[in-house]
This record gives structure tokens, C-alpha cells and sequence, in this order.
């Protein structure tokens, strides 16, 4: 799965859900494609000052890298959005995301480490249709109780 994928089939499942629906996401990558690109430490000095001036700041080019980063984490929230929420947002929906690592909020976590659990204790072979067999044989065992 990548972000374009996912964007792909989100395209077609947004027009099906009901108006205001919730759609929580966890923080796989590819639920977190940013629609724009924030300066960091590594970008050149010359494209953090574009833009912070696209953004509306005024910086001054005697500045240093440091100095044009502290202004970038103060508005970084502002422009800090993901493709994915926003093609949710357009339709009406609302996008929640759920805290990195909270296996409570997102029990699924739960039932991947027993999967995967299961495959590597019976991993013999280290053959893709062997680790497949073990993956769909310890996913049909999943139930509601899990």
C-alpha cells in the first residue's frame, strides 16, 4: 500500500459513506501523505526563506538557518495537513486520527501481533506461499471475542 493507492480507493469509498461520518485513521504512512512539505533542518537556507515568504512571513536574509526554523515551528501547524483529510473534509466527513502506539484505541494492533506472532513461531520454510499459508490460516481464527 502507498498514499496514492490508498488515496485511490478513498476516492471511491467517500461518495458511499453517510453525510458527517467519522473516519478514523491510524498513522500508517500512507494515511499521512502531507499535501505540502514543511522546512526542516536539512532543506537549503534559500528554500526555507521562499517559503516563509510564500506563507506571508517577512524574513530578513541575514538571518540564520536556526533563527528561519524557530519562525517555521511557530506557524508550521497552520500548513501541517494531509492529503487525506482534506479529500475527507471536502466531502463532509470528518478524518480522526488516532495518537501513534495506543493499541487500546486501535485493537487491531492487537490482533496483527498474534498474526504475526503466529507466523514467525511456525515459520519454517522462510517461502512466501508457506508464510501466506500461515498469515491466512491464523487470520481465519480471528473472532469477534479477539
Amino acid at each position: 500500500m502507498d498514499g496514492g493507492s490508498f488515496r485511490d480507493w478513498l476516492e471511491g469509498i467517500l461518495p458511499r459513506l453517510k453525510e458527517n461520518a467519522v473516519i478514523i485513521m491510524d498513522n500508517a504512512p500512507y494515511h499521512s501523505v502531507k499535501l505540502e512539505k514543511c522546512p526542516a533542518t536539512n532543506w537549503r537556507k534559500a528554500d526555507i526563506v521562499e517559503w516563509l515568504k510564500s506563507k506571508g512571513e517577512v524574513v530578513d536574509k541575514s538571518m540564520i538557518k536556526l533563527e528561519l526554523l524557530k519562525i517555521v515551528r511557530r506557524i508550521k501547524l497552520l500548513y501541517n495537513k494531509y492529503v487525506t483529510d482534506e479529500m475527507v473534509s471536502q466531502q463532509n466527513k470528518t478524518a480522526l486520527r488516532l495518537p501513534p502506539y495506543h493499541c487500546e484505541l486501535n485493537p487491531i494492533e492487537l490482533v496483527w501481533s498474534v498474526v504475526k506472532r503466529h507466523v514467525k513461531s511456525n515459520n519454517k520454510t522462510f517461502k512466501f506461499p508457506d508464510v501466506k499459508n500461515l498469515l491466512v490460516e491464523r487470520v481465519a481464527r480471528v473472532d469477534a471475542e479477539m
